[in-house]
């Protein structure tokens, strides 16, 4: 089971190590990982999880984060335990905070919220992230971005504006 673990973070890492500087590094899962509320971890992953103690998966996902310069956001903001869960067993009585989101420290601000959403209806146990997310971007032209800043629309591009639609 560890050997398998190794394997996946291994795959994400050589994923993440394609994907340029620059770009916004984003990584939803479900990592099975409980993560606590410890001190040493608090920069990294909050103080808003639903443990007090991180599991070994926990543990893992923390040190593949702060190796690859990424944050786990999904602890870091206060909602009540009921958006936090991510996860929740066939009786309906067990929920687990398993599913993380975790993105690249440059662009820590960028998300201004995360919450689960409650048993939305999509065949599964999961409950489905809800992100939101801030970003300013700027025009690039040659080498040097542009001074005034202009506005990007990105729908403007029919295959962007496909690909946002599915």
């Amino acid at each position: 089971m560890e050997e398998m673990k190794e394997k996946i973070y291994n795959l994400l890492e050589q994923n993440l190590n394609q994907i340029a500087e620059t770009d916004i590094k984003i990584i939803l899962g479900g990592f099975n990982a409980k993560v606590g509320k410890e001190s040493i971890y608090k920069p990294t992953v909050g103080n808003e999880s639903l443990y007090n103690e991180t599991n070994n998966n926990g543990i893992k996902m923390i040190q593949f984060a702060i190796s690859n310069g990424l944050n786990v956001r999904s602890t870091m903001f206060p909602h009540k335990d009921v958006h936090k869960e991510t996860w929740y067993s066939a009786d309906g009585r067990t929920v687990n905070q398993i599913g993380h989101v975790l993105n690249s420290n440059r662009f820590r601000s960028a998300k201004t919220d995360i919450r689960a959403l409650k048993r939305p209806d999509i065949g599964s146990d999961h409950n489905v992230p809800k992100i939101n997310f801030k970003v300013k971007l700027s025009v690039k032209t040659g080498n040097k971005y542009d001074e005034k800043r202009k506005k990007m629309n990105i729908f403007q591009n029919p295959k962007w504006k496909r690909e946002y639609a599915v």
